[in-house]
C-alpha cells in the first residue's frame, strides 16, 4: 500500500518519523507536555548586556542571565534570533550592528553609532569564547532543565526607517530591496517600509533564515514563529486573500522542522504567536484554523503587539479554535500607555485571568530586568503611596505560573482600554459611552473565587473623560463608599489626560464573584461621558506579605 493510499480523507496528515500532533505523544518516546510558563527573551536586551550595567558581554553573563530565569516556575526558555537583524554569522545577512570595518555609520549621530556598535563588540566577545548568544543561552537553559526554543520575529520593524540615516542597523535584504516594501503606512508605525509577504522573494528569505537556524542549533526543543512582531504582512485589507501564501510558508517550515526532527531522532516542536481572535488572525493572512487542520503546529500562543491586554479573550479563542492543542496567552512588557508599565498587582491579575480562563500556561514577552538590576541595583522601588511597584523583578516568576501560587496574593484585574495596534482591535467594551438617561454595562473578569479566598478589601477604579456625577452598580449592588485617597495610594492617577477623572469605590466583597462581574453605570444629571478605564483591585493583606499592587 502506498503512503498516498494510506492517507484518509478526513483531514489527517501522517508525518513519517515525527510525533502526531493531536495524539500527545512522540515517536521518539518523549511525552508531550501542555503546561508551560514560557519566557521569551529579547535578543538585544541580552546582547547589549542591559541587565548587567551594559558591561562587555561574556558567557558568564549569559549564564547568569539564564540562571536568574531558571530559578522560578519557568519551563520554557525562548531566545529571539534577531529576525533579519541576525545574532550569528549567516549567509542571509550581516550580524546585528556590524559596521563592515567602518563602512557603515549613523551619519552625524555619533552617540547612536557608539550605542549600536557595542552590540557587535559583544557578539565578537562571545565569538572569541567559541559561541554566540543563541547557543550560549539555549545550552544553559537545557543544562538548567528548561525547554529551549528559538523564537523568530516574522517581520520586525524596529529599524525599518531610512530617515534615521543609520544603516548599521538596517538588515541587508530589507535595505537592498525596497521593491519588496509594503508601501502602506495605514497599519501603523514603520509599516510603510515593512516587508510585503505577497512577494515570493520575501517568503523565500524568511524560510532560508529559519531553515539555517534549524540546521545550526541542534540543542533546540522547538521553534516559535512570532507573528505579533510585527503583525504586518500584507497591505491593509489584503490579508484574507493572501492567507494561502502564509499557509504555504508555514507548510514549508513544518516540512523543514520535520526533516530536522527525523535527522536528530527527536521531536522538534513548531509553535506560533498570533492575534487573540480567529477573525483578527485571518485579517492578517494567518489562517490558524487551517494550520491546525493540516497538523502544521504543535501549540498556539495569543497576544497583542505591545501595549498590553489585561483581558485577553482566552476562553473564547479556545472555543473558536476547537482544538486539543495547547493554547497559551502572553503577558507583554507594555502598559496602558507608553512609559506607564504594568504593576506587580496587574501582572498577577493578568496571569490569574489567563489561567482561570483555561489557558494551558503563560507566555511572558520581553520581561526586562535591566531597570531593576542595573538602575536600582536590585533594590525595591515603590511608587508614591507605598502600595505599588511598577518595576519588573525576577521574583514574579515564582508566582505567575500557577493559580495556586497566585492565591491570596494582591492583584488587579482590568479591561483593555480599546487601543488598536496595527489594525488588531481588542475585545473590550471600552471606551464605554454613558449617555444621559441610559444605563451602560461593562463586564470585568475576576479569576479569584472570593467565596473561597476572601479578600480583605475590593476596590473598583473607574476613569472617565471628565468629572461627572454617576451611579455605579456591581452585580446588582449599588456602590456608595467613595475613597478618593485610594487614587494616589494605588498610583491610579498616572496617565490622566486633559479633563480625565479617576474614581475609587470600595466594593462589598460579597457582591463579587469568580468570572464575569457586571458593572452598570448611569449618569445622574443626564450628562454624557466616556469610561476610559475600569479595574478591580483585590487586597488580601499588607503589601509586604501579600504582594505589591
Amino acid at each position: 500500500m502506498t503512503l498516498k493510499m494510506m492517507l484518509p480523507v478526513n483531514r489527517i496528515i501522517l508525518y513519517i518519523g515525527i510525533s502526531l500532533a493531536f495524539m500527545g505523544y512522540s515517536t521518539y518516546g518523549n511525552p508531550a507536555i501542555k503546561y508551560r510558563l514560557i519566557h521569551n527573551n529579547d535578543g538585544t536586551d541580552a546582547l547589549g548586556n542591559l541587565w548587567f550595567h551594559k558591561r562587555p558581554l561574556s558567557v558568564a553573563d549569559i549564564n547568569s542571565y539564564v540562571d536568574m530565569v531558571s530559578n522560578s516556575q519557568v519551563t520554557t526558555f525562548m531566545m529571539c534570533s534577531g529576525s533579519d537583524f541576525l545574532y550569528y554569522r549567516s549567509k542571509y545577512g550581516r550580524v546585528f550592528c556590524d559596521d563592515l570595518n567602518g563602512k557603515l555609520n549613523c551619519g552625524n549621530d555619533t552617540a547612536a553609532f557608539a550605542n549600536f556598535k557595542k552590540y557587535y563588540r559583544n557578539f565578537l566577545n562571545l565569538e572569541k569564547e567559541g559561541t554566540d548568544l543563541i547557543s550560549a543561552s539555549l545550552n544553559r537553559a537545557k543544562k538548567n532543565g528548561m525547554e529551549a526554543f528559538i523564537t523568530y520575529r516574522m517581520n520586525d520593524l524596529h529599524f525599518n526607517d531610512t530617515t534615521t540615516h543609520c544603516p548599521i542597523v538596517y538588515s541587508d535584504f530589507w535595505y537592498k530591496h525596497p521593491e519588496f516594501w509594503l508601501n502602506d503606512a495605514t497599519p501603523g508605525w514603520n509599516s510603510r517600509q515593512a516587508l510585503d509577504f505577497a512577494h515570493p522573494e520575501v517568503r523565500a528569505q524568511k524560510l532560508g533564515i529559519i531553515s539555517e537556524q534549524l540546521d545550526k542549533y541542534d540543542m533546540i526543543d522547538g521553534y516559535d514563529l512570532d507573528f505579533m512582531r510585527f503583525i504586518v504582512y500584507f497591505k491593509l485589507g489584503e490579508g484574507r486573500k493572501n492567507a494561502p501564501l502564509m499557509t504555504r510558508l508555514v507548510k514549508d517550515i513544518r516540512a523543514k522542522v520535520d526533516a530536522v526532527s527525523a535527522k536528530r531522532g527527536k521531536k522538534i516542536l513548531l509553535s506560533v504567536r498570533v492575534p487573540p481572535t480567529v477573525e483578527a488572525c485571518l485579517d492578517k493572512g494567518l489562517d490558524i484554523q487551517e494550520w491546525i487542520r493540516l497538523g502544521l503546529i504543535d501549540f498556539v500562543s495569543i497576544g497583542i503587539h505591545w501595549r498590553g491586554d489585561p483581558s485577553l479573550p482566552v476562553a473564547q479563542f479556545k472555543k473558536d479554535l476547537g482544538t486539543a492543542l495547547p493554547v497559551y496567552a502572553s503577558i507583554d512588557d507594555g502598559g496602558y500607555n507608553p512609559r506607564e508599565p504594568f504593576s506587580h498587582g496587574m501582572f498577577r491579575g493578568m496571569a490569574s485571568h489567563i489561567l482561570s480562563q483555561g489557558a494551558d500556561g503563560i507566555y511572558l514577552f520581553n520581561q526586562y530586568y535591566g531597570t531593576y538590576l542595573s538602575e536600582f541595583n536590585g533594590q525595591l522601588q515603590l511608587e508614591k503611596g507605598g502600595q505599588v511597584c511598577r518595576v519588573m523583578m525576577p521574583l514574579l516568576l515564582k508566582e505567575l505560573g500557577s493559580l495556586q501560587t497566585l492565591e491570596n496574593r494582591n492583584k488587579i484585574y482590568g479591561l483593555n482600554d480599546g487601543f488598536t495596534e496595527y489594525g488588531v482591535k481588542p475585545v473590550t467594551p471600552l471606551p464605554l459611552m454613558v449617555a444621559g438617561g441610559k444605563v451602560s454595562i461593562a463586564s470585568i473578569y475576576i479569576g479569584d473565587n472570593p467565596k473561597k479566598t476572601v479578600p480583605k478589601e475590593v476596590v473598583l477604579f473607574l476613569r472617565i473623560n471628565k468629572p461627572s456625577e454617576f451611579e455605579l452598580v456591581i452585580n446588582g449592588v449599588k456602590l456608595t463608599s467613595v475613597k478618593p485617597e485610594y487614587v494616589s495610594r494605588y498610583d491610579k492617577g498616572r496617565g490622566l489626560q486633559n479633563s480625565d477623572q479617576e474614581y475609587a469605590f470600595v466594593v462589598p466583597v460579597s457582591s463579587t464573584k469568580q468570572g464575569y462581574n457586571q458593572i452598570s453605570i448611569s449618569s445622574k444629571n443626564r450628562d454624557s461621558f466616556s469610561v476610559k478605564r475600569l479595574e478591580v483591585a483585590l487586597k488580601y493583606g499588607d503589601v509586604e506579605t501579600h504582594g505589591y499592587f
